[in-house]
């Protein structure tokens, strides 16, 4: 039997091997997540009781959802086991079935999720419309094809059906959907809260948050481990969806301490014993939405930078005493799952999308080493006790172009290639398809997500102008598939909730192509389809990220205007981003010129994100923080 390792507390986890094996100086230790006992095999006896009384031999007093018994003693239950037939088999991927203990094979992502109605469930009508609404959300083609693995797809629907804190999140989260259908905005950017009821759609609203809140009262009454998880995960969904981002890092804040706690606790192997019959699926595909998020909420303050206190206190705080940074913890959480070498798996040629989407989704958890070894670097920088003048150039080359960034890049290149020679006959072959079906949308998505990989997270690539330059092609392959996607997305679902996506990366993706793409023409595309987004990816206001690209229009023209292509490049790096007030002022550093002095300094502008952003005001303010990188003051909380 596979034992399932996790990280002790105390331990910084290692840089895990990609492409041609590198090697980290970190040392480790681990931990293991505990293999889930079976129940023992009984015959001729009664099979009607929760799997948690038959597993401790008490008598079940069979309660639905969950056994009073169990809640009263052991403040959970397991639920109750498929009646199925056990020796049925399939050669279909495997799905979790919540509250069982098998894994019971499944068709695939493609076959519609059904969820048998029960009247138990749900009090009024309105709550099955609202929840039916929430599964049609998780069916929708932009989250079909947008989020990697099935927590969304199926696991999610499934475990929010039968536990009652995390339905009522579910229909308010399908309520705010169906209020945001009916307001008619063609952008879920430009939905704004209503205060008071004033026309019949609000009524969605309301109702929204009046499920909101009693999903937080059910578990303030029922506390589970497992069950605040999952709720932290649809209480963000429902934020976002609602553009409360300062709301939204609560949720993250609080989710990521439940994490710390689940995977590094003294009795963290209890933990996660009673968090999910096979725990490690379930886990780490939570993990990966907050692996996601957590630098992003790093890049957004709830005040103003340098005056507000950090965007995820308790989890900062949890972080120092089990003696971790935000780095080491996401490659922990990245390593939950162990999977032998991404390169020794891949295929001479993918059969299907969910064949190259499971080594694709354990190859991005790799790459979450990368933050450990910029952290790394970052404090070996600050150990030189560089003076400001030093940082221009020192810092970047000393970080982007030290040797063991080119390693891990060199090793991570090895693999993406090796995934484009086995995956691009399977998406020509369904680029030749019906542009309606989900497989083409889905295909086009982990196109991007791939296409993205090679070229963004490949930071010596923008040390060198000419390299930089050689890079403009692959800028326009991943316009053009982006606008095809686009395009269908928005063809195939006139409500914006739909476009919503904890993890999609593609809006992020466009603006740096408007910051990075060397061609003018290039970066004046990504910026207009920024403008057009329909949707929301992650924590970002997609408003913000456009009026970042506007800005740096001017900033292009501005430094253009002097020097060789090296001395432009140089200055281009000190361009740096972060967001205030929860993600509505966007804060903006930049080499201009003094025409007096004849001299280039650094410069912070601010500007308060509102719908006119062409003619937005920037204003010009002393520096937040040192003239030093934010990135080093980024890195220090």
């Amino acid at each position: 039997m596979i034992k399932n390792e996790i990280f002790s507390p105390s331990a910084q986890p290692r840089v895990p091997k990609t492409g041609n094996q590198i090697q980290t100086p970190k040392e480790t230790t681990s931990l293991r997540l505990p293999q889930q006992k079976r129940p023992r095999a009984s015959a001729g006896k009664v099979r009607t009781g929760c799997i948690t009384c038959k597993r401790r031999h008490v008598k079940c007093d069979e309660a639905k959802p969950q056994c009073n018994n169990c809640l009263k003693s052991r403040g959970h239950c397991e639920g109750y086991a498929d009646g199925g037939n056990k020796n049925s088999k399939s050669s279909g991927p495997t799905q979790i079935v919540w509250k069982s203990t098998q894994i019971v094979p499944a068709a695939g992502r493609t076959v519609p999720l059904y969820i048998q109605p029960d009247s138990d469930y749900f009090q009024k009508d309105v709550d099955m419309r609202y929840f039916d609404e929430f599964i049609i959300m998780t069916q929708a083609p932009w989250a079909t094809a947008a989020t990697n693995g099935d927590l969304w797809t199926l696991s999610m629907p499934q475990i929010a059906h039968g536990t009652p804190t995390l339905r009522y999140a579910a229909m308010a989260i399908g309520a705010l959907s169906k209020w945001i259908s009916q307001t008619k905005v063609g952008q879920l950017r430009d939905v704004t809260a209503p205060t008071i009821p004033s026309t019949e759609a609000d009524t969605h609203y309301f109702n929204a948050v009046a499920y909101y809140c009693r999903a937080l009262k059910v578990q303030n009454q029922q506390a589970s481990l497992q069950d605040a998880v999952f709720l932290s995960v649809l209480l963000l969904f429902f934020e976002v969806l609602r553009g409360n981002r300062k709301a939204a890092l609560d949720h993250i804040n609080h989710g990521l301490t439940l994490l710390l706690i689940l995977t590094t606790d003294d009795d963290a192997q209890n933990h996660v014993a009673k968090f999910a019959p096979n725990p490690v699926p379930v886990i780490s595909s939570v993990a990966d939405v907050f692996t996601y998020l957590a630098p992003q909420a790093r890049l957004i303050v709830r005040g103003r930078f340098g005056q507000s206190p950090p965007a995820l206190p308790n989890f900062l705080k949890g972080l120092k005493r089990k003696k971790q940074t935000m780095e080491s913890f996401m490659v922990l959480l990245s390593q939950i799952s162990k999977s032998p070498p991404i390169l020794d798996r891949i295929p001479v040629s993918f059969t299907s999308l969910d064949e190259f989407e499971q080594l694709w989704i354990s190859f991005q958890r790799e790459q979450t080493a990368i933050g450990l070894i910029t952290e790394e670097l970052i404090h070996e920088s600050k150990a030189l006790g560089l003076t400001a003048e030093d940082f221009p150039d020192t810092f970047h080359l000393k970080i982007i172009g030290d040797s063991r960034m080119k390693e891990f890049c060199e090793g991570s290149r090895e693999v993406l290639e090796a995934f484009d020679r086995a995956f691009t006959p399977l998406f020509n072959e369904i680029m030749m398809s019906d542009p309606d079906s989900t497989a083409y949308l889905r295909a086009i998505h982990l196109r991007l997500q791939h296409l993205g990989m090679y070229i963004f997270t490949n930071p010596p690539i923008f040390l060198d102008m000419e390299l930089l330059q050689a890079q403009t092609p692959s800028f326009r392959e991943y316009l053009s598939l982006a606008e095809v996607l686009l395009r269908t997305a928005k063809r195939q679902s006139k409500n914006p909730a739909h476009h919503l996506s904890l993890q999609c990366v593609l809006a992020i993706h466009l603006m740096t192509v408007s910051l990075h793409c060397r061609d003018p023409l290039v970066r004046e595309q990504a910026m207009w389809m920024l403008r057009d987004y329909p949707g929301q990816d992650g924590l970002f206001n997609t408003h913000a990220m456009y009026a970042i690209a506007v800005k740096n229009r001017t900033v292009e023209g501005i430094n253009a205007s002097e020097g060789t292509p090296e001395e432009q490049l140089r200055r281009l790096w000190r361009r740096e981003f972060i967001f205030e007030d929860g993600g509505d002022r966007v804060v903006f550093r930049y080499m201009d010129k003094d025409e007096v002095a004849q001299t280039w300094h650094l410069v912070e502008e601010v500007a308060d994100v509102q719908s006119d952003i062409e003619n937005m005001e920037w204003t010009r303010r002393v520096p937040s923080a040192s003239v030093v990188p934010l990135i080093i003051d980024l890195y220090s909380t």
